[in-house]
Order: structure tokens, then sequence, then C-alpha cells
């Protein structure tokens, strides 16, 4: 009983694909090739089902392809936009809600030159000295801990 309904769900299988793919054997699934070519060859109405499917294939073939409209490539394109390609999307996504207003380039280019302008000016501005006073020293601890009221019990 199993034979009989294991060859019924190949041979609804093979009307699947006989269905979706037509009589070409090199559209069908390759996963799927072998057991629907076994089925075919074992069921006759199958069989001729393939030779309906292969006049239609035939038919198919004679009809003129039309290059796709301007308008259809803009549709298919603005899809893919949306979408992304291989993830794209989901980063192009997360850029949009952190950025909305256009090219990120703006503000990353406008971080990377303030960056740059306090480095340069820190270096450039900053006096290197070894010879600090003792006053010298508490005003810039007194300044670096904010702290105006320091008392000098600490030394």
């Amino acid at each position: 009983m199993t034979d009989a309904s294991d060859f019924e769900k190949a041979k609804a299988r093979a009307q699947e694909v006989l269905d979706a793919y037509g009589a070409d054997e090199a559209r069908w699934p390759e996963a799927d090739r072998a057991a629907v070519r076994k089925t075919i060859a074992m069921d006759p109405v199958l069989a001729k089902h393939q030779a309906e499917e292969a006049e239609l294939d035939s038919l198919l073939a004679l009809a003129p392809v039309e290059a796709p409209s301007y308008v259809l490539q803009n549709r298919i394109l603005s899809t893919q936009k949306e979408e992304g390609i291989g993830g794209v999307g989901i980063v192009k996504q997360i850029l949009d809600l952190l950025w909305p207003y256009g090219s990120s380039a703006i503000p990353a280019g406008a971080l990377a030159a303030s960056i740059v302008l306090g480095v340069t000016s820190g270096a450039v501005t900053t006096i290197a000295t070894d010879s600090w006073s003792d006053e010298q020293s508490y005003d810039v601890l007194a300044l670096a801990l904010g702290d105006t009221t320091l008392t000098e019990e600490w030394q």
C-alpha cells in the first residue's frame, strides 16, 4: 500500500513539474529530474502530458519576445532599491533612520573634519613644560577637578 501511495505522490510531483517547467528536462529542478523522468517512463498518461507540454513549449518558442519597456525596467529597479541586494537594504534603512536628510557622507565628513581640527589644534597649542611651579600645578588640578575651593590639606 505504501508503494501505491509513493507512486501517487511521485505522479503528483511529476505533474507539478511538467505544469510548472514544461517538457524540457533541462528546466526541471535538478533534485527532481531523475525521479520525474522515472515516473513519466512508468505512466503513459504522464508521457502523453509531457508530449503535450513539448508542443506547448515549441509554440511558445515561436512567439516574439518583446524588449522590456522603460517603465517596467524602472519599476524593477525601484523595487530592488527598496528591498536591497544581499542585505544592503537593511543597512540603508538603518542609515536612513539615523540620518533621514539625504546622504550620510556630509555628517561623516563634518565629524572627521572636527576630529582632525581638534587633534591638530590640541597638538599645536599645547605648551609642554616640565618646570611648573606648585601654584600652577594647583591651578591645573583645581581646573581638572572642577573645584575652585580646593583645599591644600591633601599635601
